[in-house]
């Protein structure tokens, strides 16, 4: 017989909550996920906690609980494709509650996904007024008062004039921007590289913005974090949020590094 250590829980006061680190130590350890879809799963987890609040294990209103989570998601103009992601980590969280017995019944047995139309999975993009939106407000003297401010703009001009992935971004170094010929040289998976042309402007700020380093070399990386060390990609996306924020542009709209990639 199989050894069970949630049989000796107390379920009495028990919240559906205080599950989410063994369903993510699970989905780790056991399933092999990737860090990526770990962090996904916590976020999705954590913002259905946060609108809707958390329950007993043992609440006839489990499904009732996720109905309005779905509500309020509709309620915050979130795309079918954003409410399917969340109803798919729901699913996977209470399944692992009924395979673990925690749960007698699944609550997302009759939960549906929304269907989506192969129009509306086609890739995002921002107009040329977003983008120009975009540009106007950043470049703003205001705004560029800082390192960070000046390098939120940079990735927001790399993003856009390259349709670069976001780890050849942030692996993008010095030497690998040719200013007399007007090209960058991008490093993606398997060190792969390929030339793209980029516009003057661009350039024009790279130069800018590295004139305001106290020293560099050509082998540093282009764009470094606060304490001068490369860039990862979390911070490329933070940064990019932070910009839709400063842009006041409303949460439902969808602004992220891989939407300027199909914007280019």
């Amino acid at each position: 017989m199989k050894f069970n250590p949630y049989l000796f829980i107390d379920m009495e006061d028990t919240k559906i909550s205080e599950f989410i680190e063994e369903f993510l130590f699970a989905k780790e350890i056991e399933e092999g996920c990737a860090s990526s879809t770990i962090k996904a799963y916590r976020y999705d987890l954590q913002k259905f906690f946060n609108m809707v609040g958390d329950i007993g294990v043992n609440s006839p209103l489990l499904r009732q609980k996720i109905r309005l989570f779905l509500k309020k998601l509709k309620e915050k103009n979130y795309s079918k494709k954003a409410i399917a992601r969340k109803i798919a980590s729901l699913r996977s969280f209470f399944k692992f509650l009924i395979i673990n017995e925690l749960i007698i019944k699944n609550p997302m047995d009759r939960i549906q996904s929304p269907k989506i139309k192969t129009e509306e999975n086609l890739p995002k993009f921002l107009d040329i007024s977003d983008i120009k939106k975009i540009f106007t407000s950043l470049k703003d003297e205001k705004q560029l008062n800082s390192e960070k401010s000046q390098r939120q703009y940079l990735i927001v001009r790399l993003l856009y004039s390259t349709m670069a992935r976001v780890s050849e971004l942030c692996n993008i170094k010095i030497k690998d921007v040719d200013f007399e010929y007007g090209y960058i040289r991008l490093r993606g998976k398997g060190n792969k590289e390929r030339i793209v042309p980029v516009d003057e402007k661009t350039l024009d700020f790279i130069k800018e913005y590295l004139q305001n380093r106290i020293f560099y070399n050509s082998d540093d990386f282009l764009l470094l974090n606060t304490r001068s060390q490369r860039l990862n990609p979390r911070v490329v996306q933070e940064d990019v949020q932070n910009i839709k924020k400063k842009c006041g542009f409303p949460e439902s709209k969808i602004i992220t590094p891989h939407v300027f990639r199909h914007t280019g």
